[in-house]
């Protein structure tokens, strides 16, 4: 990552009184900090441990004046000048600008702004629209659009705001732009450090990126703290707006574009009328792992066929360990039973079949896989070629072949767009399950799990008609 000179300076470790002197660096384009801090020697070089190898916030002040505080300082290198000076180089997760705090304690927020670039059509609002009058059908107009909340609580407010631009005074230009900015706010009831609304900040992200079918980035942040203040004579004195520069960028900067034509997974109007913001809150720390590999699935297109398929694989198998049954064979052997309840005679000992199949005892992959499949018989998935009662089986002898190459498994397993086909309709199933974990209803979520699922379908329709002409 190239980075340019931003300013030299004066800097404090912490509460320490030591100053030292040091370039701060950094990258625009990719949200990239950087600083390096020289302490002089008069001999051999100085300990590697001269300073921490992380540090939690740095004061420091600019030849120019200004000041700032650095927070979240990892060491990155360090280089030994013998008999001049020793340089260690920290990567920093945030500067906050034009700001100082003499302890660490005193680094809270009352309240969060962050831009997310590309998601004004997941949010379904718009700033601008069109006039009614008839004769200008084609004129432009700036409307009032109120902030949507997503989330309430005793302890802090999320909600979703649209930014408009408009160039109120010069018109006098060959081009002129509009544009609306994305952004998520953050208000807690009671002071708080960054790192907790970076936290609820990322969680939100996460939700929309799994939405869309897309990586996202953070873009300008802003954050007022309760002891931040202006005084203005006469007037009732106001929190300070804090710009803070930060690492949250990502390398994909496409312009927003619904992932090849599939609707998104859910919008934000969808989410406030239908979606439960709360139940996600209660189940993304036990479901990370299974969300880690869904975001790591979407940022990393590049990968083979057969990786992003052993992801989907992985992710479900997490999901139902953590979220269906977390037990021995025993208390899923109980669970089966309670899931064929409701079958009488021969289709209760075909689904029990279906179920427990190739256990010998424990619970395999294969059995997670069925047990998904078959969601408590609520919906039926699409399967393309592959027959409905050996889907099960299919997915993990292609898992079982990619996991461990055999010759001898080879022809068992799926290839080419067999494969890609069976990856779809896996993430179909794991999006199904996080659409019920986002608390939206079976009708909403079957409807739209069809939807998506029908340009594969037609995918394979126009595939066998040209096969049967040839």
């Amino acid at each position: 990552m190239k980075a340019h000179l931003a300013t030299s300076g004066y800097w404090k470790i912490g509460t320490s009184d030591i100053t030292y002197s040091g370039d701060l660096y950094r990258n625009e384009e990719e949200g990239g900090i950087f600083i390096y801090i020289s302490v002089p020697n008069t001999g051999p070089p100085g300990s590697y441990f001269e300073i921490p190898l992380q540090i939690e916030y740095i004061q420091g002040t600019a030849i120019n004046g200004a000041e700032m505080t650095l927070l979240n300082c990892s060491r990155i290198a360090m280089e030994s000048k013998v008999g001049l000076e020793d340089i260690y180089g920290y990567q920093v997760d945030y500067m906050l600008e034009n700001v100082s705090f003499e302890k660490q304690e005193d680094i809270v927020f009352s309240k969060l702004q962050i831009q997310v670039p590309g998601v004004v059509k997941w949010g379904a609002i718009s700033n601008y629209g069109r006039t009614k009058n008839d004769g200008y059908r084609n004129v432009i107009k700036l409307q009032e659009v109120k902030d949507v909340s997503i989330y309430s609580d005793s302890h802090y407010d999320l909600s979703y705001s649209l930014i408009p631009s408009f160039p109120w005074f010069d018109f006098m230009k060959e081009e002129i732009t509009l544009k609306q900015s994305p952004y998520l706010i953050i208000k807690s009831t009671q002071p708080q450090s960054l790192f907790w609304f970076i936290e609820i900040a990322l969680k939100m992200k996460n939700m929309i990126e799994i939405a869309m079918g897309k990586p996202l980035s953070f873009g300008k942040m802003t954050a007022e703290s309760p002891s931040i203040v202006r005084e203005i004579e006469g007037r009732e004195a106001r929190k300070e707006v804090i710009d803070i520069k930060h690492f949250l960028f990502s390398e994909n900067k496409d312009e927003e574009i619904e992932h090849r034509g599939v609707p998104f997974l859910f919008n934000l109007v969808e989410l406030h009328e239908s979606g439960d913001f709360s139940a996600w809150q209660r189940v993304s720390t036990l479901l990370e792992p299974v969300i880690e590999l869904y975001i790591d699935d979407l940022y990393n297109q590049s990968l083979s066929t057969n990786r992003h398929f052993l992801n989907m694989s992985q992710a479900l198998e997490t999901y139902h360990s953590r979220m269906i049954c977390d037990g021995n064979f025993s208390d899923y052997k109980e669970r089966v039973e309670r899931i064929i309840s409701n079958q009488y005679g021969s289709s209760r000992e075909k689904a029990k079949r279906f179920l427990t199949e190739g256990s010998r005892g424990k619970i395999t992959f294969r059995n997670r896989i069925a047990d998904l499949f078959l969601a408590d018989f609520q919906f039926f998935f699409y399967t393309g070629d592959i027959k409905e009662l050996d889907f099960p089986q299919v997915i993990a002898n292609t898992r079982n072949f990619y996991t461990h190459y055999n010759q001898t498994t080879e022809k068992k397993a799926l290839k080419g767009s067999d494969l890609e086909d069976a990856y779809r309709m896996l993430r179909n199933i794991l999006e199904y399950y996080l659409l019920r974990e986002l608390g939206f209803n079976e009708e909403f979520i079957s409807k739209r799990i069809r939807d998506r699922t029908q340009p594969l379908e037609i995918r394979n329709s126009i595939r066998h008609t040209e096969k049967n002409k040839n």
